[in-house]
């Protein structure tokens, strides 16, 4: 005994010689880091370099360019092109050339190459320029002269003319002109609010023999379907620059006019599009033609494009020098490649870098030194900086905060059990496996992000059925999972064996297997023996289907999936199994069949391939798409269907009023119903900090909630409080009445002080377990998860009306893709959840009575639910998802967001309305006894809750495009994010 006692005394000293072991490591690590830290050499911000001497440094001789030969005849292929370079990257550009070439470094020093010309160029003489540039920003330039004579080369004109004009339109269009096109989509539109619109339109006018076989060719309907192509093919591009215009150009079905016996046919095609001049780059619009390249086409006798401006200024040309040109208007022989850029008339900017393709030629072109200067920093803006650092602190307190949420959801007792260690650290891993070894994207992972699926997939339900047999003491739980890895043996040898033979004779072999496993899981004496039948069955699975593999072939989307959907219905039945803290047969059979049926129904709706049986070896990493979706989705929906079967085992009794799992699987659930409605964007932070801030306000501490949240009340106490509530109550009113009415003329103030007494004695008293004024604040002899259910259904049944118009509003975003469907549900059941948790905790809401509940309610829905609203309604507005979607004005964004708040009202008051008839009525009371239509009083909140009703339901039907989409999912990064696409209201 003596041991005993002095074992605590020298465990003391031990215990502080740790802690202090552990100071002095923590120490040392700090210590070690400041000093990496401080020996590291900072390099200087961005925009300061360190002062250097001012040097003299001699001028570079002059850049010599040398053309061999000088001078050729028209239809020569390529020159050659020299330079005195001393640095290996140089570019020689002219208008003689179809684009910019890069001469290579020689032996003897300098630069040289062969540079091809353009075909068909007029003869002329055309300026080369070389630039010989170091990477630093300084850069030489050099010229020479080309001449090109007529000569043997030159083309001559065919027997039969085909003349072709080019007729190329340039003017201003209204704001809303470029809608029209066929090909607008929500980013065809200008960038800034000042872009200037603009319409281009081409028309192409071929004159031919009446016998061309071209026009045959269009007789017989060859243009009718792709005039585009049928025009460019014969034509040439002729489109506006990619920096203004983001859509091509559309052609209409081409016109052929032939006059009764006329020896020639006229064919017109037109086509249009449209484009935003940037005024900043004063209007810059260019004009870019590329000559036919087809070898069997017929060629042309003669080509001219003639370019109309209206608006806009001719400043600057490259290619054959213009055939004529003026102010609006410019001519070009059109047999070679050609550039045109044009100004806004009145304003200056630069074109060269447009012509040449930028580089350093063209400031060598417009007089002006190359920027070697280093970039200057950008003015700070306090506004945009300070929302940027509040959103990564927000962003840091909300991912702590849903940790937080879960670690205390989870509860202590289930983070003491070691073997949920591994439960908890296997999604993890695989988390960041998936993330972290596959670079950019799990698809990159190769083998190890396969091992990591296969771990999430199968290793996780399999370690769920083992911890709830464990949690129970009862085998039951393994033998399901032992039959699951059976029947994915079964599957394999199924798929194995019709690959080899494709005989369905033979797959009775397996079917044997099934009935002799499910003889060894029926008989109690053999099911010892299942894990050992279900492991020889995956073998021999396993090792048929390794036979095909080794041929190339692996199993298909649906033997995958078959996989996939055995294992997540072991994973529902070991975490609901242990959740419930029970084993029920009724219940696996219930996960069994729930599980599969709407995965099903999902992967059909998202995958062609369902159907698919076998693909090769080098397209299995394709199947990790969708397994990883259903995985990842999967996983997560189950867990929190278990953390909710245990939240309802654990209220069925009322101290889950006051049971922080219940209150943080509650938190829990609500931010992650607002996480995948923000999704990953700017917003992410501030809408779980708002949700988590909500659900603080309408649910106070356990001991600052009131008596009614800490004192259980069964059905009988409840009709007496009720009861007294209202016998208190008509004490109360009368004596009201009595001090308003005073003493009577014929009494005495004695007896009318007696009479006050009598009166607010009765009002003071009280019969029951607690005080009846909070007769209406408990919870009426229901579990916690009766009144949950309760008002789940309510808060559907009232938020289903303005669900629906979101839903209808939305009904196109869906298709592309079932993440988005996902995502909009979870949006459309946040506001019922927030409905459920204030049932589930009813008599812990703040508030005395269903009213001021519902106020309490209304604060906090519009703190969950009003972020992401207004968020989802001002993207749509910023980026309207499509062309014929209206764009809501800043007026109908407001209204649609009063609309919400009317939504979220009626909703609150309607169930704080209806909790109060639930409750009078659970007491065999009337309604009528507290909400007297005699009293105008009473009937205040009935009469709010329909006129809010009314008002939300006038905006919605009255005011045009005012109800937000329901949000999409942003996905993995935001950078690739899709953006809600709703279609207009009818």
């Amino acid at each position: 005994m003596r041991d005993v006692g002095v074992a605590p005394e020298e465990s003391r000293p031990r215990r502080r010689t740790a802690r202090w072991l552990s100071v002095g490591v923590v120490l040392l690590a700090v210590a070690g880091g400041l000093l990496t830290v401080m020996n590291v050499d900072v390099p200087p911000p961005p925009g300061e370099y360190p002062a250097e001497e001012p040097t003299e440094t001699p001028s570079p001789a002059p850049l010599r360019v040398t053309l061999d030969p000088p001078r050729v005849p028209a239809g020569t292929d390529a020159v050659r092109v020299s330079a005195s370079c001393q640095v290996p990257t140089a570019f020689v550009v002219s208008d003689a050339f179809p684009y910019n070439t890069a001469l290579e470094p020689t032996a003897g020093g300098g630069v040289s190459g062969e540079v091809e010309l353009e075909r068909n160029i007029s003869p002329g003489t055309y300026r080369v320029l070389v630039s010989c540039e170091d990477g630093s920003g300084s850069a030489q330039v050099g010229s020479a002269e080309l001449v090109i004579t007529k000569g043997p080369a030159t083309p001559t004109p065919s027997a039969q003319a085909r003349i072709a004009t080019t007729y190329v339109t340039l003017a201003q269009a209204q704001p809303d002109a470029w809608r029209a096109h066929p090909s607008a989509t929500a980013t065809a539109g200008g960038d800034e609010p000042d872009d200037i619109p603009y319409v281009f339109t081409v028309t192409h006018e071929l004159r031919v023999p009446a016998d061309d076989p071209d026009v045959a060719a269009m007789r017989s309907g060859a243009a009718a379907r792709y005039p585009d192509m049928f025009a460019v093919t014969r034509l040439g591009w002729v489109t506006p620059d990619s920096n203004s215009s983001r859509m091509p150009i559309v052609f209409a079905a081409p016109v052929v006019r032939l006059e009764r016996g006329a020896s020639e046919a006229v064919v017109t095609f037109t086509g249009r599009t449209y484009g935003f001049a940037d005024p900043d780059d004063g209007g810059l619009i260019g004009v870019d033609f590329s000559p036919p390249d087809g070898e069997d086409m017929l060629p042309l006798t003669a080509h001219e494009i003639v370019v109309s401006a209206t608006g806009w200024t001719v400043s600057g040309t490259r290619g054959s020098p213009p055939l004529s040109q003026d102010r609006h208007h410019l001519r070009m022989n059109a047999r070679s490649s050609m550039r045109a850029a044009f100004l806004r008339d009145g304003q200056t900017g630069s074109v060269a870098g447009y012509l040449l393709d930028g580089g350093a030629i063209t400031s060598y072109i417009e007089g002006s030194e190359p920027d070697s200067s280093p970039e200057e920093q950008p003015e700070v803006e306090l506004l945009p900086r300070s929302w940027t650092a509040l959103q990564t602190v927000s962003e840091v307190a909300a991912w702590l905060a849903l940790l937080y949420a879960l670690v205390r959801a989870l509860g202590g007792a289930w983070w003491r059990r070691r073997r949920n260690w591994v439960c908890a650290a296997m999604p993890l891993a695989v988390s960041v496996l998936l993330v972290v070894l596959s670079g950019s994207g799990f698809l990159e992972g190769g083998s190890l992000a396969v091992t990591a699926m296969a771990v999430l997939t199968f290793g996780l339900p399999l370690l769920s059925v083992v911890s709830a047999a464990r949690a129970l003491s009862d085998t039951r739980p393994t033998l399901v999972g032992a039959g699951a890895v059976a029947l994915a043996g079964i599957v394999l040898l199924l798929w194995a064996l019709w690959m080899l033979t494709g005989n369905a004779v033979v797959l009775w072999g397996p079917v044997a297997v099934a009935v002799a496993t499910g003889v060894v899981a029926a008989v109690p004496r053999w099911r010892r023996a299942l894990p050992v039948v279900a492991l020889g069955t995956l073998a021999v699975g396993a090792l048929m289907a390794g036979r095909i593999a080794v041929d190339g072939i692996v199993p298909g989307h649906a033997v995958w999936f078959a996989l996939y959907v055995v294992f997540m219905s072991v994973l529902a039945i070991g975490w609901v199994t242990e959740a419930s803290h029970r084993w029920s047969t009724r219940t696996a059979a219930a996960c069994a069949v729930a599980v599969p049926v709407p995965l099903g129904v999902v992967y059909y709706a998202a995958s062609s391939e369902w159907t698919t049986t076998h693909m090769t070896a080098d397209q299995l990493e394709s199947i990790l798409t969708p397994v990883y979706f259903f995985a990842t989705y999967g996983v997560l929906l189950l867990a929190l269907a278990a953390l909710l079967v245990r939240v309802r085992r654990i209220g069925q009794e009322s101290a889950a009023l006051t049971s922080t799992i219940a209150f943080h699987t509650a938190v829990f659930f609500l931010l992650m119903l607002s996480w995948q409605a923000a999704g990953s964007t700017e917003y992410f932070g501030p809408a779980l900090l708002l949700a988590w801030a909500g659900i603080a306000w309408l649910l106070p501490r356990a001991d600052a909630a009131g008596p009614a949240a800490l004192t259980p009340v069964s059905a009988t106490e409840h009709r007496t409080l009720v009861r007294d509530m209202i016998r208190r109550r008509s004490v109360r009113l009368s004596l009201t009445g009595l001090l308003r009415q005073g003493p009577a003329s014929d009494g005495s103030p004695a007896a009318f002080e007696e009479q006050r007494a009598a009166l607010e004695r009765a009002g003071d008293e009280h019969a029951g377990p607690l005080d009846s004024d909070y007769a209406l604040a408990t919870v009426a002899g229901r579990t916690p998860w009766q009144n949950a259910l309760a008002a789940l259904a309510m808060g559907t049944l009232l938020s289903l009306p303005f669900s629906t118009v979101r839903i209808i509003v939305s009904a196109d975003t869906w298709r592309s893709g079932s993440t988005d469907a996902l995502t909009a549900l979870l949006a459309l059941i946040s506001l019922p959840a927030l409905c459920m948790i204030f049932g589930y905790f009813y008599p812990r809401v703040r508030g005395d009575n269903p009213i001021a509940k519902s106020m309490a309610l209304l604060v906090a829905a519009l703190l969950v639910e009003l972020p992401v609203y207004v968020q989802t309604l001002a993207a749509v507005t910023a980026t309207p998802p499509s062309t014929t979607a209206p764009v809501p004005a800043a007026d109908e964004a407001l209204i649609g967001t009063l609309v919400a708040v009317g939504n979220i009202a009626v909703v609150s008051i309607g169930l704080g309305l209806w909790w109060e008839w639930r409750l009078m009525r659970l007491a065999g009371e009337p309604w009528a006894r507290i909400r007297s239509i005699r009293t105008l009083r009473t009937l205040g909140p009935p009469l709010a809750a329909a006129a809010i009703a009314i008002a939300t339901t006038a905006a919605t039907a009255l005011v045009n495009n005012v109800i937000a989409p329901l949000p999409t999912a942003q996905v993995g990064e935001a950078g690739n994010q899709s953006t809600p696409s709703p279609t207009p209201r009818p």
